[in-house]
């Protein structure tokens, strides 16, 4: 794989966080649905309310995250979220440093019809958004998989959010050539709340 520019990868993986983020898997990226390649925080055990929508919640405050791609690049970010005036999305600000500074923004929601999580992103200023799903099951985020097709083959990127205590996230975004057979890391790094 060649490794191409910051943008694609944030608009492939993310957020990211990985968002929206990073360094690309192919010189020209199409826009394809990403999460965060830096993907936020959100909270470990605790009780949530009866409302799912509050879950989204755990992401309030602001953050600073390290991460490092298998090639030896460094991110860094930093995040702030807070709920939106009337309570209904939870927002998030983002600055990623990497070859220069990015900056995306977030918004997630919770479907009470559906039943389900979803995020739209813009990955700069004047980007186009790019949305998707996330499911949560326990301290484990999963954002829906994305791919993206380079010279005939199809590259299957994978976002998760481990939270392994209320202050601590570790994100990773995985690869597979072989539709999910197989998995190679890609990007793992720890986040850290330091401000609510």
């Amino acid at each position: 794989m060649r490794t191409a520019t910051f943008a694609a990868l944030f608009t492939i993986a993310i957020i990211l966080v990985a968002s929206a983020h990073v360094c690309a898997l192919q010189s020209n990226p199409p826009q394809a649905k990403s999460p965060q390649a830096v993907p936020a925080p959100a909270q470990a055990g605790g009780s949530q309310s009866d409302d799912p929508s509050k879950k989204l919640g755990a992401f309030l405050g602001k953050w600073e995250t390290e991460g490092s791609f298998t090639s030896g690049q460094k991110t860094s970010t930093t995040l702030e979220c807070r709920w939106s005036p009337q309570g209904s999305y939870l927002v998030c600000d983002q600055l990623v440093n990497m070859g220069g500074e990015h900056h995306q923004f977030t918004v997630y929601s919770y479907n009470i019809k559906a039943g389900n999580y979803s995020f739209t992103t813009l990955a700069d200023p004047g980007a186009k958004p790019t949305t998707g799903g996330i499911t949560i099951k326990g301290n484990l985020w999963t954002y829906d998989d994305s791919s993206f097709e380079s010279n005939g083959k199809k590259t299957v990127i994978r976002v998760t959010n481990e939270f392994t205590d209320p202050k601590t996230e570790v994100f990773k975004v995985v690869t597979s050539e072989d539709n999910g057979a197989t998995w190679k890391p890609m990007l793992q790094g720890v986040a850290h709340k330091i401000a609510d």
